[in-house]
């Protein structure tokens, strides 16, 4: 399972820089949803490389979200599409180890928000963005799904899911407009989805029959808390306590109340975690969680006692942006939660939750909360905003982890939202590089997905073709307060190498690096963070000249745009 998430206040990061379009979107707790009228079925939607349409060689672009390995093959979501290495054939340390598939493959339009994968299997989640009456909506762009590595996909639309001729969707939503699906979970052939509006839903057949799945057993889905009754029942209990007391009936009905307060909130879903009958829902008010196979349910959330002290054991927090399962040596496992504030009720933290009892009760550790995890065998791992995170004694305390590549100068930089093993090797993605380290993070090396470029020497291509320019800066525009670029250029011979960046008048602002020796038979990135003398960089367009010992120069200009 490898899910994802966006709130009834906030938005995780979508697959690749999509990601940033998404982040902490002012979405509205009061869905405007379409009338529910009924809708024509739908059926998936088949494309197939046999139409003439072969996979797009390499990595295409390092720009990572999710990461999902299914056991065979290792699934990557960047701004370009899912990508995907096979780890007997390759170790993916390269660009060209990797193909990628896209809309153009039968992939459903938008960024990925969501990938599950076994074996051969694979389902993705994507998402896109409109404007309604000028704000930013999170439009739902469906699933898609490969039972065969890839050469042929469907595509399901929200259409085919929330049908309402079907019985349990009668209410909808019948827009894709704030419906957008934010976890996947695989439990053989069942796939289980999360969508904001639609709460969960799963199918047992490949997407050509779904049942909607309430994590709190409510028989029909609420949208607004006005629907609940939760609000007179207190004013009930009010009442009777006013004239009579605390009686029996004042406390059934403020417990009924209790356990229907933010209902609407338990259908408001964001990840999801399957194996055998076990059923865990990550929702915007606590865990659903369900031992028979979701028959029945019970809600897991931050809960005070009736003099308003919290009661210990229960999750950090009631948003629950991701759920993962380590499996122990021994046999056991815990479920780690990445559990987020939302804001609504008192003594709710950022952090990272776990359970080794399957959920009965929880333990709160870390800084912030974790929208991802990976287990190493002495490390667990979490994925940030802040960046990559370890625990080395089981998730009591944490600390920060560096990914840098002292081959390439380079470190990922910004929120890691995607991480998985295979086979003890760790692959962490963010927005500029898939890192993978072998030893439990005590080396990195960095997949740039940087384009190939002449060598500034010779003018000829280390290895096979690329762009017929000798360097450029990536990103480009970037924002200094958020991003570095990088100057991109090889070398056929060792030199000596210095790069000075000038300002649109031609006047020098600074000195990247000078007379610096690099490496022949290699591909290079400088880095630069926007700054000069120590200070930020207006707005603007620089130019820089690369130039060597040897006399050779190359040139380029870079936008900063912040």
């Amino acid at each position: 399972m490898k899910g994802t998430a966006i709130n009834a206040f906030g938005s995780r990061p979508a697959g690749g820089r999509a990601r940033n379009r998404y982040r902490i979107g002012a979405l509205l707790l009061a869905l405007t949803m379409a009338p529910a009228h009924p809708a024509p079925a739908v059926t998936p939607q088949h494309f197939s490389q046999d139409d003439g349409i072969a996979a797009r060689p390499g990595l295409v672009t390092a720009d990572v979200g999710e990461i999902a390995w299914s056991g065979k093959y290792l699934w990557v979501a960047t701004a370009s599409g899912l990508a995907r290495l096979d780890p007997l054939q390759r170790d993916g340390r390269s660009e060209e180890d990797w193909i990628t598939f896209d809309s153009s493959h039968g992939l459903s339009r938008g960024g990925i928000s969501a990938i599950a994968a076994s074996g051969d299997t694979v389902w993705i989640a994507t998402v896109s963005d409109t404007v309604v009456a000028g704000l930013a909506n999170v439009v739902g762009q469906g699933l898609s799904f490969s039972t065969d590595g890839g050469a042929r996909w469907e595509v399901v639309a929200n259409a085919a899911i929330f049908d309402t001729t079907v019985s349990g969707f009668e209410r909808g939503p019948t827009t894709t407009i704030q419906n957008p699906c934010w976890g996947l979970a695989l439990d053989g052939d069942t796939v289980i989805g999360t969508f904001l509006a639609g709460a969960a839903v799963r199918s047992p057949d490949h997407g050509r029959s779904w049942a909607r799945m309430l994590p709190d057993g409510a028989a029909e889905i609420v949208y607004f808390r006005r629907e609940t009754g939760a609000d007179s029942l207190t004013s009930r209990a009010d009442s009777l306590e006013s004239v009579s007391g605390i009686t029996d009936e004042v406390v059934s009905l403020r417990a009924t109340a209790d356990s229907l307060a933010a209902q609407e909130l338990m259908h408001r879903t964001f990840s999801a975690l399957a194996f055998g009958d076990t059923i865990l829902i990550g929702t915007a008010n606590g865990i659903g969680r369900s031992l028979d196979g979701g028959l029945t349910w019970t809600n897991i959330r931050v809960r005070h006692d009736d003099g308003g002290a919290l009661i210990p054991g229960n999750p950090g927090a009631n948003w629950v942006v991701a759920l993962e399962r380590q499996r122990l040596p021994d046999g056991g496992s815990v479920i780690w939660a990445g559990t987020r504030s939302s804001g609504r009720q008192a003594d709710e933290v950022n952090s990272i939750s776990f359970s080794a009892d399957y959920g009965d009760s929880w333990t709160v550790a870390g800084p912030t909360f974790a929208w991802d995890f990976a287990f190493t065998d002495n490390r667990i791992w979490a994925g940030t905003n802040q960046g990559l995170m370890a625990s080395s004694d089981g998730g009591r305390t944490w600390e920060d982890v560096l990914v840098s590549d002292d081959s390439i100068r380079d470190q990922l930089q910004g929120a890691v939202t995607g991480l998985d093993t295979v086979d003890g090797t760790l692959w962490v993605g963010a927005e500029n590089g898939l890192g993978v380290s072998t030893d439990e993070g005590a080396t990195w090396h960095i997949v740039t997905g940087l384009a190939k470029v002449r060598t500034v020497d010779t003018g000829r291509f280390l290895d096979g073709g690329g762009e017929n320019v000798r360097s450029y800066a990536a990103p480009n525009p970037f924002a200094p307060s958020r991003d570095r670029t990088r100057i991109v250029y090889s070398l056929e011979r060792d030199a000596e190498v210095t790069i000075e960046i000038f300002d649109f008048a031609s006047r020098l602002v600074t000195t990247l690096i000078e007379d610096e020796s690099r490496g022949g038979g290699q591909r290079h990135a400088e880095t630069w963070d926007g700054a000069a003398a120590g200070k930020a960089v207006s707005n603007g367009v620089y130019l820089y000249r690369l130039s060597l010992d040897g006399g050779e120069e190359t040139f380029g200009k870079v936008v900063v745009l912040d």
